[in-house]
């Protein structure tokens, strides 16, 4: 999956893109356009969290971790 900085330079560029090419396109051009800046949208966010989740530990890696905290005290 693609990082979350990457997809963010692929959304300006197609920002960028529909606002020098988006009024003089064809209706049905300006409707492709919309769509893949709607889904480059999309996975941004999609990878954004993905990689916010990834920063957090989880709920068995906290406890393991507490486990194993807690076992050398017990012996």
């Amino acid at each position: 999956m693609a990082r979350s900085g990457q997809l963010k330079a692929k959304v300006d560029l197609q920002k960028k893109k529909m606002e020098t090419k988006g009024k003089s396109a064809t209706p049905a051009r300006q409707r492709q356009l919309r769509k893949r800046l709607k889904r480059l949208q999309r996975s941004h966010r999609v990878a954004a969290a993905l990689e916010a989740r990834a920063k957090k530990p989880g709920k068995a890696a906290a406890a393991a971790a507490a486990a194993a905290g807690s076992a050398p005290a017990q012996s």
